[in-house]
């Protein structure tokens, strides 16, 4: 299932607040509050102020068949986004569901917004009929210190460890 065609909207009630929780795909028109998001919280500074480099990510990723992007709108405005990533093994039957970014606002922390960004995941994945879906947090981050994914199911794999390597292809 492609991107366009994933995550029909669902309204869901926050469990801490009475404001509604839209989940729908992002859109190019949603640049500008991601980028305000990624600086709220202090990330990518990287990012050119004019929006180009994160414009040029997203537009590569609306095309690819693999990602799925969905972002939470509350009240109109986006209060977070989900990024997740379909992957497909040679020794598994099925593809992996990999969520590679969760952002949600300060303000709508609590009010059950990266819960229903994570239950619109976990049911594309599902759609996607994905043997299993994964999560990738560093330990310094704030989600993981206070637990997000435990409380929302996920396990924490200690008999495997990830190993990554900085390419310079440039």
């Amino acid at each position: 299932m492609t991107k366009k065609k994933a995550g029909k909207a669902k309204e869901k009630t926050g469990s801490k607040s009475s404001a509604k929780i839209r989940i729908r795909p992002l859109r190019p028109t949603d640049i500008e509050a991601i980028m305000r998001l990624h600086r709220e919280l202090g990330w990518n500074p990287a990012f050119q102020s004019d929006g180009s480099t994160l414009r040029q990510r997203l537009a590569a990723l609306i095309t690819e068949e693999t990602a799925l992007l969905l972002v939470a709108e509350i009240n109109g405005k986006v209060g977070g986004y989900i990024h997740g990533q379909t992957m497909t093994y040679l020794l598994f039957a099925g593809s992996e569901m990999m969520i590679s970014e969760v952002f949600v606002r300060d303000k709508f922390r609590d009010k059950g917004v990266g819960k229903a960004l994570m239950i619109a995941m976990e049911a594309e994945a599902a759609k996607q009929k994905c043997f299993r879906i994964s999560v990738m947090n560093s330990r310094q981050r704030e989600s993981y210190k206070r637990n997000f994914y435990p409380s929302q199911g996920y396990d924490e794999r200690d008999q495997t460890a990830v190993f990554s390597k900085r390419l310079d292809w440039g």
